[in-house]
């Protein structure tokens, strides 16, 4: 996926936000019975500033029990009021213990005797999507313009989802007067999604990500990764919860796209289990993320990449340093003594690494085979009756340029201005295509596509195949969806019935390879759904959306969602890639030129890049 910057889209809700109290809003209590006792003993308050790029930055109270005096919690009214800028909650008190939590997008029912949550609509209750277009449900969608969230169809319509606190040792506490309080980190977890709203506590400030699609909280603060790295060790206490607090996130919020060799045993025995029990440096992984070395915990962070890396999922927490290793001279030494000293924690990363290898090697391939075959390293391409429109991901860098379009201060992005630019590349081709009376036949190279924005794909499907959806399950709540959305298909600015009329009479085929990863997955499969022949070899997977998280000592990582795990109208799991409707051999291998000098025996994909070849394969896959 692309990181992008959506503070600018929606000003309304910023004038909202100021309108509102600068400070988190006070709980509105409802009784129904005698308030509880307070539980979870003695503790400490801390008013800590809060920074988004939504609201003005603002102040909130936190709580730290005796018994885990460097745990954040948090009232889950508090919370609401910080990640949804003018926002409230109700809270009912309705039993011995139980409270029933009212966002106004949907309820919850907590039992902080039991340490139990449950919610009949979990999407709802824990939606930030409203925040780039009033009413959206809680889906994938990353805030391009010319894309706008039509519908969803859930099934089945209604799902229980329960989380069971006291299964991890973490407690939710009340506070005698109305309030829930829940760690702070647990609460983040639950609400992040898939814009990567998401937030942290880094021992001094809270921040959220309330507007900036962006895996880094250091996007909304600089100086958040700096507090955190200057000591190199962490309590006893913290280090326990952080523990036991990301085995239950990776538990409930991993979204298991079948990728990974532990996948259904993560799915049956969770992570604590499988570290014990399966993989053979498990228990040192676990020692290490368990520790109160900050260098042994980030390379048992690392050390999880062996049970979950599948292209979308990133557990080590060293971009928390980046490049600026420099200025942490110790812990860097340290981290680099750790890992000398964990050699089979290393191998257990490679391993966990290696299905994703082979990759590199055909991106290598395409890339030096492609330009010679065509000519040239332009985007359009014309032999004959076909024309070829080539992209190696689905970005967007034009998108201020496209947000000032669209709001009415700036011109139409154009391909002299914005040559990188996905849907410019895209849109310039099929004009060509459509004006030259020659051209019959339109293929979309991705052979060498990573993936990028959904928003892409949804509106170039769109005017291929007339239509725009995504097909997910999520692992959490069991239910499968159908998201549907609307294009400005002619891109004049407006969504309109004028938009109907919009059509390319070309016979479109998509040309894949084991390359084309995540959106170059996702983009395929939809076309293969709608009939529009997919040419070449099996794509590269990637079935699930990412989601931002962060650890309860504030570390950032991203995971591959429960959210949304992408799949074909029928409902089958894409994580293994779409098989071509008609392949291509490239089983013979050619020598190319690898780094510093290297031979290198590829792939021979000399036969893909013959495009009148392939224009004649797209008409003998439309007349099957």
């Amino acid at each position: 996926m692309i990181m992008r910057n959506r503070s600018i889209l929606f000003p309304a809700l910023a004038v909202l936000a100021i309108m509102a109290s600068c400070g988190p809003k006070t709980v509105s209590t409802r009784r129904a019975v005698a308030d509880d006792q307070p539980d979870g003993g003695a503790y400490t308050e801390k008013t800590v500033p809060v920074v988004t790029k939504v609201a003005p930055d603002s102040k909130v109270t936190l709580r730290f029990y005796n018994d885990l005096p460097d745990v954040a919690y948090i009232s889950a009214a508090d919370f609401q009021s910080i990640v949804l800028p003018g926002s409230t909650m109700v809270v009912t008190h309705t039993g011995v213990g139980e409270y029933t939590l009212d966002n106004a997008g949907a309820k919850a029912v907590v039992n902080v005797n039991k340490d139990v949550f449950v919610s009949s609509d979990f999407d709802a209750f824990t939606n930030m999507m409203d925040l780039l277009q009033p009413g959206m449900a809680n889906v994938y969608y990353d805030g391009m313009p010319f894309v706008r969230y039509k519908s969803i169809k859930y099934m089945p319509a209604v799902s229980t989802v329960t989380l069971d606190f006291a299964k991890y040792g973490i407690d939710i506490h009340a506070d005698g007067k109305g309030a829930v309080y829940f760690p702070f980190a647990t609460l983040a977890d639950m609400y992040s999604d898939l814009f990567y709203h998401h937030a942290g506590f880094n021992g001094e400030k809270v921040v959220a990500n309330t507007s900036v699609n962006e895996v880094s909280l250091a996007r909304i603060d600089p100086d958040y990764n700096k507090t955190l790295l200057k000591k190199t060790t962490r309590s006893i206490s913290l280090a326990e919860f952080t523990y036991k607090e990301l085995c239950f996130a990776m538990d409930h919020f991993y979204g298991y796209p079948g990728r990974v060799v532990f996948n259904e045993t993560l799915k049956t025995k969770g992570m604590d289990r499988t570290l014990e029990e399966d993989l053979a440096a498990g228990k040192k992984i676990k020692k290490l993320l368990k520790s109160t070395s900050l260098a042994e915990y980030f390379v048992g962070m690392d050390g999880l990449n062996a049970l979950y890396y599948d292209g979308h999922t990133s557990m080590g927490i060293s971009s928390a340093i980046g490049r600026d290793r420099q200025s942490y001279p110790e812990l860097a030494a340290q981290i680099t003594k750790v890992q000398e000293d964990n050699p089979e924690v290393l191998k257990a990363v490679r391993g966990g690494r290696s299905s994703m290898l082979g990759r590199s090697f055909d991106v290598m391939a395409i890339r030096q085979q492609r330009p010679e075959a065509y000519g040239t390293s332009d985007t359009y391409i014309k032999r004959g009756n076909t024309a070829v429109c080539v992209f190696n991901s689905f970005n967007t860098r034009a998108e201020d340029a496209w947000n000032a379009y669209y709001a009415g201060k700036g011109p139409k992005p154009n391909i002299e201005d914005n040559k990188g630019d996905s849907m410019v590349i895209f849109l310039d081709a099929l004009n060509k295509a459509e004006a030259d009376p020659e051209v019959e036949n339109f293929i979309v190279d991705i052979t060498s596509n990573g993936g990028g924005s959904a928003d892409i794909v949804m509106a170039m499907t769109s005017l291929i195949m007339d239509k725009s959806y995504l097909s997910y399950d999520n692992p959490l709540t069991g239910q499968r969806s159908i998201v549907e959305y609307e294009v400005d298909r002619n891109f004049d600015g407006v969504f309109d019935k004028k938009d109907k009329k919009v059509h390319y009479d070309l016979n479109f085929g998509v040309l894949t390879s084991q390359v084309s990863f995540s959106c170059g997955n996702l983009f395929p499969s939809m076309l293969k759904d709608a009939g529009i022949p997919v040419i070449g070899e099996t794509s590269g997977g990637g079935s699930c959306a990412i989601q931002a998280m962060c650890t309860a000592d504030g570390f950032c990582f991203q995971i591959s969602s429960f959210r949304s795990r992408l799949n074909t109208l029928a409902g089958e799991n894409i994580d293994a890639g779409v098989p071509p409707t008609i392949p291509i051999k490239n089983d013979d291998k050619v020598e190319i030129e690898g780094p510093n000098g290297t031979v290198m025996n590829v792939k021979n994909y000399s036969d893909f890049y013959d495009i009148e070849e392939v224009g004649k394969l797209i008409q003998k896959g439309l007349k099957k």
